[in-house]
C-alpha cells in the first residue's frame, strides 16, 4: 500500500485549471451568443449553396431607443424582424401577447401611413441571427422604401432591424441543420470506431 503524499501541483496545472475554470464561466454566461453561433455555423454551408438566404452584418440595423419617435431608413421593401435583448422589453412583449393586446410599438411612414406590426412569441431559435442581440420580437413589412417613424418605450438600449429571411422556411433550416448534425455525429463515430479497429492487437492463431 503505497502511503505517500500526493505529488505537489506545479504552477502550470493551478493556471491551466483557473484558466479553465474562467473559460466555463464566460461560456455560461454567454449560451446565448454561443447557442446562436453554432447555428450560425451550421447555416454557412446550406446558405452559401442557395438553400436560403442568412442574414449579413450590413443588413443589420441598430437602433438606439433612448428617446421616442425614432426615425429610421429602410432602404428596401420586404419583411424586417426586430431583435432586443431586452429583458424589460421582452418581458413587455410576452405580455402583450398573452394579454391579446396592441403591440408596444408603432411605425409609421413620413406621411403618416400606418405599418402594420405583429409581435412573436417564440424565445431564441439556434437559425436566429448572431449580428443582432436577443431574439426576434416583432414582425413587419415595408411596401415603399424610405423613412419610418417608430414609436416604443424609451430604454438606454438598442434594437436591432433586420430582413426577416426566417419566417416560412423555419422547417426547412431546421431540417439542413439536423442533417448536418447528423452527418458530423456520424463522421465522428465513423473516426473513432476506425481508429479502434485500427489499434486493436492482431491475436494470431496458436500452433498445433
Amino acid at each position: 500500500m503505497n502511503g505517500g503524499l500526493p505529488p505537489q501541483p506545479t504552477f502550470r496545472a493551478i493556471f491551466g485549471g483557473i484558466a479553465l475554470l474562467v473559460i466555463l464561466i464566460l461560456a455560461f454566461l454567454n449560451i446565448p451568443i454561443l447557442f446562436k453561433y453554432v447555428g450560425a455555423t451550421l447555416t454557412f454551408i446550406p446558405s452559401h449553396l442557395g438553400l436560403f438566404q442568412v442574414v449579413s452584418r450590413s443588413e443589420v440595423m441598430p437602433v438606439d431607443i433612448h428617446s421616442s419617435p425614432t426615425s429610421i431608413t429602410l432602404s428596401k421593401t420586404g419583411r424586417y424582424l426586430l431583435y432586443t435583448d431586452n429583458y424589460d422589453l421582452q418581458v413587455v412583449n410576452d405580455a402583450i401577447i398573452a394579454a391579446n393586446g396592441k403591440p408596444w410599438i408603432n411605425i409609421q411612414s413620413e406621411s403618416g401611413e400606418p405599418v402594420q406590426v405583429s409581435l412573436i412569441a417564440r424565445g431564441m431559435a439556434i437559425y436566429d441571427t448572431p449580428l443582432a442581440r436577443g431574439r426576434p420580437v416583432a414582425g413587419f413589412e415595408i411596401l415603399t422604401p424610405g423613412v419610418y417613424f417608430m414609436a416604443h418605450p424609451r430604454r438606454p438600449d438598442n434594437i436591432y432591424i433586420v430582413p426577416d429571411y426566417l419566417s416560412g422556411k423555419e422547417g426547412k433550416i431546421t431540417f439542413f441543420i439536423c442533417l448536418e448534425i447528423g452527418i458530423i455525429v456520424l463522421a465522428i463515430w465513423y473516426f473513432i470506431r476506425r481508429r479502434h479497429t485500427k489499434n486493436r492487437p492482431i491475436r494470431l492463431p496458436l500452433r498445433p
